[in-house]
């Protein structure tokens, strides 16, 4: 790899080795155990409108796939979307650990279905009651996950000010 005055280039995405599943398996739970993880779950509908929205207490299930809770008028168009097209991409960040919201992990995800009713889902809404009464979770919505990969907001663009300008 060359290098230059200032330490080693970037490598291209060719050089950097592939990191195994189950690492960043391990990576995606320890940012979904966190309490103060937040998950955005993106999805397009059939005429190209993409939708996100928050999917609640996500978390891996034993079989390796991942369940989550939708929150009662939160995520209405997402669901449509998953039924239409069940493709979907969730970022998982930790605004309180990292202020910057620039590291995380995403995950690509397939639908499967959803639970309106059951154990789950009613653990799922009890958890939410504890914290925010009178908001409810209507479904547990289940994916099974495709890939996973770092993720890396990139820093923040330094605006340099014009000459004569106030800044």
């Amino acid at each position: 790899m060359p290098r230059t005055a200032t330490g080693p280039a970037d490598p291209t995405p060719s050089e950097v080795p592939p990191v195994p599943m189950d690492d960043l398996r391990e990576l995606a739970r320890s940012f979904l155990d966190r309490r103060t993880a937040v998950a955005f779950l993106s999805s397009v509908g059939s005429k190209g409108r993409s939708d996100v929205a928050v999917l609640a207490a996500a978390r891996f299930a034993p079989d390796g796939s991942l369940a989550g809770g939708e929150e009662d008028g939160v995520g209405g168009a997402t669901f449509r979307n998953l039924r239409q097209n069940p493709l979907a991409s969730l970022l998982v960040l930790d605004p309180v650990a990292d202020p910057r919201a620039r590291d995380g992990v995403r995950l690509q995800l397939e639908f499967l279905g959803a639970e309106s009713d059951g154990d789950e889902l009613a653990r799922l809404d009890a958890w939410l009651q504890s914290f925010a009464p009178g908001r409810r979770m209507v479904r547990r919505l289940l994916f099974k996950v495709l890939s996973i990969e770092r993720f890396r907001a990139p820093a923040p663009a330094t605006i340099a000010s014009a000459p004569g300008a106030a800044g």
